[in-house]
């Protein structure tokens, strides 16, 4: 971690936090949704607000992160086993708390149980697992994702399917830079939405997976894009907010 990096701020990797909170669940949260993410770190000693390196006396470091470590390890489940390390920053001694992306999601916080306790990174926060992403969570753990779920409760024709072949393929020519890339896309077939984990093949009969839901806005399945608009190049300041549904390439 270094004064620039500091600079750049909050980010949905990073978190600061001026002193240890008297209870550990304030920081924890941001602890499983780091293990239920991409990874991150807390850098302990340095103000959220103002980016203030303030650090902590050499005396108190060592103790501090033993706190921390013992924290987590009492708090979280599945285990977590973070890297906590002391770090000098801009002549001030800082406590790095890195956790590494987890493989047993989802991680939540054993006081709160499973159903309250799974969080997630959003841009520089820290929220409550919803539903949908509870799910997401559920199938990353045991190696698969939600989009190559079942879509239960959906019907497709060969219409249908092969409609969203073309359409894939329009829309690859629409994003296509030049005309040389535009003579390269081929045609989308059946195969390779079966390869792409978009139709579910059982018994010589293809069945949509969550993915052609999503792709296409049919069925029940909601599933919403959701833009933030800010002031400046912090997140400070919202501005607005926007929910886009139905197919997911509009």
């Amino acid at each position: 971690m270094t004064i620039a990096e500091i600079f750049a701020g909050e980010s949905k990797n990073v978190e600061f936090k001026e002193d240890l909170s008297e209870k550990s669940i304030k920081y924890m949260k941001s602890v499983v949704a780091f293990a239920n993410g991409t990874g991150g770190k807390i850098i302990f000693g340095v103000a959220d607000k103002t980016r203030e390196v303030v650090g902590f006396g050499k005396e108190d470091v060592f103790k501090k992160i033993d706190a921390i470590a013992n924290a987590v390890s009492d708090s979280c489940e599945p285990a977590i086993i973070p890297d906590v390390t002391a770090q000098t920053i801009d002549g001030k001694t800082v406590i790095v708390l890195e956790v590494s992306e987890g493989r047993q999601r989802p991680y939540y916080i054993k006081a709160l149980g499973r159903e309250n306790g799974v969080y997630v990174r959003v841009a520089g926060t820290t929220r409550l697992a919803d539903e949908y992403m509870m799910k997401e969570l559920l199938f990353e753990g045991s190696n698969r994702h939600f989009d190559q779920g079942l879509c239960t409760g959906l019907s497709i024709t060969d219409e249908e399917i092969e409609e969203l072949c073309k359409a894939m393929k329009a829309q690859a020519i629409k994003n296509a830079h030049s005309d040389e890339q535009k003579e390269s896309i081929k045609d989308v077939c059946r195969q390779q939405l079966r390869s792409w984990g978009i139709l579910i093949e059982r018994d010589g009969k293809d069945y949509p997976a969550n993915a052609f839901a999503i792709l296409t806005g049919c069925g029940e399945l909601h599933v919403a894009t959701q833009c933030g608009v800010f002031k400046g190049t912090t997140k400070e300041v919202f501005v607005d907010r926007r929910e886009y549904d139905g197919p997911l390439w509009k």
